[in-house]
């Protein structure tokens, strides 16, 4: 008689904010081929879920998620050790209990928010270094958590925390140039987070918010001049050297100081100037968050994908 083996149906468990707690299984016994049984691991898989065991993740590998510690990995985490060969860590407790060796026939399938995720198949990746003996993930906060209080949402912190703080150390070691590309970005983002992404919201925000006859310049001069400072640190994008739109030159001076508006090179205008420009028109958008119903919403979510240097993820293992 051919001898049986025990064959496993793993599932983890990925909640609505990314972190795995849980993991399940449901145990086979057969006989026959890896393939075979791999086959027949994949074709269960569905009513497998509907009664797979649930056991907790090993209590050594842990995440800090707005000061609080609690057993979990996140889903990108666990994705980065299973590129090393550690697929199986979650599972430790079910290998545990079953008393089974540590190389056995799987299939793992993730789950997120209670239904099967298939991302795709892959064959089992060789492992590359020694299993850590504890992982402890820092995960970044929610990004809303400390700008929120009894007095409402600090809009105007979190957009100088995300953007204005960066360039103001910039601009203040006098790195001008470096300084000017994270304006334009920062004027990128909000825009983007003010319509989408749609063709036209840099110059629509700026349109709509920003007062830039105080500098004597157009919304698509500064596109213009957004385009070619950040594709190639020039002055020259393709409508400037094809004479559709004026070239652009800044120079950094207090308000006051009397420059050369035009000369035969083009438009200048005062950095600072922009700064307080942009400031400005970012309050003013901040204001139409009270008025208008639903935005805030719309803001959440884009903001969501935002990135920046006040959030970081830091992992610990040691092995």
């Amino acid at each position: 008689m051919e001898e049986t083996e025990s064959i496993f149906n793993l599932f983890y468990y990925v909640n609505f904010e990314g972190i795995i707690k849980e993991v399940g299984v449901v145990v086979h016994e057969m006989s026959g081929s890896d393939n075979e049984k791999t086959a027949f691991l994949q074709q269960n898989v569905e009513s497998d879920f509907l009664r797979a065991i649930r056991f907790p993740i090993p209590d050594n590998i842990k995440i800090k998620k707005n000061n609080i510690i609690s057993v979990g990995i996140d889903h990108d985490t666990y994705r980065q050790h299973s590129g090393k060969g550690h697929d199986i860590l979650i599972f430790e407790n079910i290998f545990n209990y079953y008393k089974n060796s540590a190389t056995p026939l799987m299939v793992i399938t993730p789950v997120k928010n209670g239904m099967i995720h298939i991302e795709g198949t892959a064959e089992n990746v060789q492992t590359q270094t020694p299993f850590p003996s504890h992982i402890h993930v820092d995960k970044q906060d929610d990004w809303f958590v400390g700008y929120c209080d009894q007095e409402g949402f600090h809009f105007d912190q979190l957009i100088n925390d995300d953007f204005f703080a960066a360039i103001k150390i910039l601009f203040n070691a006098k790195h001008y140039v470096s300084a000017m590309k994270l304006m334009l970005i920062c004027i990128d983002t909000i825009s983007y987070l003010e319509f989408g992404d749609v063709p036209g919201n840099f110059i629509k925000w700026l349109s709509t918010f920003a007062d830039l006859n105080k500098i004597d310049i157009t919304p698509e001069e500064l596109w213009e001049f957004r385009n070619s400072i950040l594709h190639m640190t020039n002055l020259d994008s393709r409508k400037v050297t094809s004479n559709k739109v004026t070239r652009l030159h800044f120079y950094v001076a207090s308000p006051n100081f009397d420059a050369i508006k035009k000369s035969d090179e083009g438009k200048h205008f005062n950095f600072k100037s922009l700064i307080d420009i942009i400031a400005v028109a970012i309050m003013k958008w901040a204001t139409t968050f009270n008025i208008e119903e639903g935005k805030i919403e719309e803001f959440v979510r884009r903001y969501d994908r935002v990135i920046s240097d006040q959030r970081m993820t830091i992992i610990h293992h040691k092995n």
